[in-house]
This record gives structure tokens, sequence and C-alpha cells, in this order.
């Protein structure tokens, strides 16, 4: 069996976006309104299509109508402080020992390179990050391109995530989903297979 587990909210905390809005002097809905403006950057960022030095360029030129101080340095690196979730890491180490069990998220390259430092990825055979594969949850292409990798069938592969729009769009393929809420829930719906 094949075992995909989301990061951020499963593995490890996510990202405090509360924290960034606050020292870009933003709302989200701002923030992500100079995002989509022409196209979608954060997007772009997510698929590895620009780097991040180039999103806080565009991003600073977008935002100059609003008199919003420039971004002189990566906000992502710098508000990214993800914590382990010990009770995940333990179920994954539990079902490795039986199956394929790899990472596939939806990422930026300061978190990647953040969650390397940390070994995060170090429990998974394999990771499929977002960034790397330029595929992006929910949409479908990104668990194709996963099951294609692994060479694994839909009904032969589980998917845990945070997000329920991800796990419905897993869930559309055939694979088995599990919507996270929390570890103890995670272990009943997996622990058959340890």
């Amino acid at each position: 069996m094949l075992f995909i587990f989301d990061m951020g909210g499963v593995v490890t905390s996510t990202f405090k976006f509360d924290e960034f809005y606050k020292k870009l002097k933003l709302s989200s809905q701002d923030f992500i309104q100079i995002c989509k403006k022409d196209y979608n950057i954060f997007s772009q960022l997510q698929t590895g299509k620009i780097c991040i030095k180039e999103f806080w360029n565009i991003f600073n030129e977008r935002s100059k109508e609003q008199n919003i101080e420039p971004v002189k340095n990566d906000l992502f690196r710098l508000y990214f402080h993800p914590k382990l979730n010990t009770e995940t890491v333990s179920i994954i180490n539990t079902l490795k020992k039986k199956h394929r069990v790899v990472c596939g998220t939806n990422t930026i390259q300061s978190h990647w390179e953040n969650h390397l430092e940390c070994g995060d990825y170090a429990f998974f055979n394999q990771t499929y990050p977002s960034n790397k594969i330029a595929r992006i949850k929910p949409n479908v292409d990104f668990f194709e391109t996963i099951l294609k990798a692994e060479n694994y069938s839909p009904e032969d592969a589980f998917f845990t995530d945070d997000k329920i729009e991800n796990c419905e769009a897993a869930a559309k393929l055939g694979i088995k989903v599990h919507h996270f809420t929390s570890e103890e829930k995670l272990f009943e719906e997996w622990s058959k297979y340890i």
C-alpha cells in the first residue's frame, strides 16, 4: 500500500499567516488580491515557476499603488517556525515497516528548505513537493503524478490532509482518504494496516 501524507497541519504545524499579514500591514484579502493581480504569483511560487526573489520583486511592484513598504527579505522564511507532530511521525514510522509512505505537499522554496534543515522530510520514503513537481493540490494531476511516480493504482493508495478540498480531489481518483483532525482519529482509521 501507498500512504501519502500532507506536511503542514498533519506532520508539522502550518505557517502563521496572521503574524505575516501584521508585518505587511495587510489583510489576508488584500494580500491575496495583490498576489492574484494579472496572474497568481503565489500559485506560481508554489509550483516552482518563479523563485522567492521574483515573488517579492513582483509583489513589491504590485503593492506600490497601496503605499506598502517594500519587502526587503523573505518573510515566508522569517515567519516560518514549524513544530513537529510527534504522534503523526510515530504513525508514519510504524506504517513504513510494511508500506511505502510518502509526503505530498503544497509548499514554496523557503518552506521546503526549512523542512529540509529540520529533517522533517526524513521520515518519508519520498517527498513530492508542489514547488518541485510543478503540480498543486487540489488539482487531480498532483495525485496522478505521485501515483505514476510510485507505480501505484488509486485503489492501493491512502491520503491524509487537513484540508477537505484536497481530500475530496484525491477521492475523485479512487484514493482512500482521511480528513486529518487528530492523530487519534488517524490512528483509528489506519491502525488495521500497521
